[in-house]
C-alpha cells in the first residue's frame, strides 16, 4: 500500500499536467490568412532636404538627405525595427569662405506606429554612428576648422505613412544629433519617399 502512493501520485500529477501545458503551449499565432505571424521585411528610399542646425546653421545653407532603410515589422503590431543609412551635404552661404560639409550616418531606429493600419502616424527613435567631414571657415586672415569625423549620436522624429499602388508612400521629419567636441552637429531631415 505505501509503494502505491507516490506512484499513483505521480499519475496523477502527469495526467493533470497533460492539458494544462497544452492550453499553455497550444498553437502559435496565426495571422488573417491562416499563416503564422512572422517577420517580413519591408525596403525603402528616402530624398528630401536638410536643414543645418547649431553650429552648422551659422555658415552653411540648407542642403540635400538621401537615405535606405530596411525595416522588420510584424503585422498587426504597432512597432518595428529599421536598420538605417542617410548622406546629407551642406554648402556654405553665399560670402563665406571655407568647405562644404557632408555628414553619413548608419544605425538602428525603432519605430512605434499609432494606428496598426496600413495607414498611419508613427514616432521614431534610434542610435547612430556619425561621419562628419571637417569644417573650415575662413574669416579674414583666420582659418578656423572644426573637426567632424567618426562620432556615436541618435535621432528622433516623426512621420506619416500611407499605401498606394504597389508600395507604401512616407513622409517624415526627423533630428540627428551628432555628438562631436564642444557642440554637437544638429541636422533636420525632412524627406519623402517609398517602401517596397
Amino acid at each position: 500500500m505505501k509503494s502505491r502512493s507516490p506512484l499513483a501520485l505521480a499519475a496523477l500529477l502527469v495526467c493533470l499536467a497533460s492539458p494544462l501545458s497544452a492550453q499553455v503551449s497550444g498553437p502559435p499565432a496565426t495571422g488573417a490568412n491562416g499563416q503564422p505571424v512572422q517577420y517580413y521585411p519591408l525596403y525603402g528610399a528616402t530624398l528630401g532636404i536638410a536643414i543645418p542646425a547649431g553650429r552648422l546653421g551659422d555658415q552653411h545653407a540648407a542642403g540635400y538627405h538621401i537615405g535606405g532603410l530596411v525595416e522588420f515589422a510584424v503585422p498587426n503590431q504597432p512597432y518595428a525595427l529599421r536598420a538605417e543609412a542617410m548622406f546629407e551635404r551642406f554648402a556654405l552661404k553665399s560670402g563665406e569662405v571655407g568647405s562644404d560639409v557632408s555628414v553619413f550616418s548608419f544605425g538602428p531606429t525603432i519605430l512605434y506606429q499609432f494606428q496598426r493600419t496600413q495607414r498611419s502616424t508613427f514616432l521614431t527613435g534610434g542610435i547612430a554612428i556619425y561621419h562628419a567631414t571637417t569644417e573650415t571657415i575662413t574669416t579674414g586672415a583666420t582659418t578656423i576648422e572644426r573637426g567632424g569625423g567618426t562620432r556615436p549620436g541618435f535621432n528622433f522624429g516623426t512621420g506619416l505613412s500611407f499605401p498606394l499602388t504597389d508600395f507604401s508612400a512616407l513622409a517624415e521629419i526627423r533630428m540627428h544629433v551628432m555628438l562631436a567636441e564642444n557642440k554637437p552637429i544638429l541636422t533636420l531631415p525632412i524627406s519623402v519617399g517609398a517602401k517596397f
